[in-house]
């Protein structure tokens, strides 16, 4: 955390020391990246962090739409008498896509920290979702009609 958080400073003796001010990369990427990244420029890291960040909140976004269309279709569910068994499927489908889309929303970075993980999770997230939201949608369906003999 401290080589991007806690950036080398140097005094007005021009001794160079870690800070032990905390600070948001982004709004110190000379202090903060350009330590161990000297070939970019300050303008290249910052597309770079918004280019992940801006990405990870869209799939953020699509997780949340993924789940709360789940909710949602777990009311109706419910309202119409879907088994109780169904409902606790679908409820298993709710957890498991909360759990991998919050973590997410409590990390802080939006993605910066690991793009990849935050990627593979919310991808995940939305199909876990869709698992439900189609389980349910199914139990909802009327079975199909008999075929008659020609």
């Amino acid at each position: 955390c401290a080589d991007c958080h806690m950036p080398k400073e140097k005094n007005k003796a021009g001794k160079t020391f870690t800070s032990h001010e905390v600070v948001r990369p982004k709004d110190h990427v000379k202090a903060s990246c350009l330590g161990c990244h000297p070939k970019s420029t300050v303008e290249e890291k910052l597309y770079q962090l918004k280019t992940v960040q801006n990405y990870t909140k869209g799939k953020m976004r699509e997780a949340e739409v993924a789940i709360v269309k789940l909710i949602d279709t777990y009311a109706k569910a419910k309202e119409k008498g879907v088994a109780e068994e169904t409902l606790a499927k679908a409820r298993k489908q709710h957890e498991i896509s909360h759990v991998l889309w919050e973590w997410w929303t409590a990390e802080n970075s939006d993605g910066w920290h690991n793009p990849k993980l935050a990627k593979e999770s919310l991808f995940l997230a939305i199909v876990e979702a869709n698992k439900g939201t189609q389980l349910l949608t199914d139990a909802m369906s009327p079975p199909p009609a008999p075929a008659t003999a020609k």
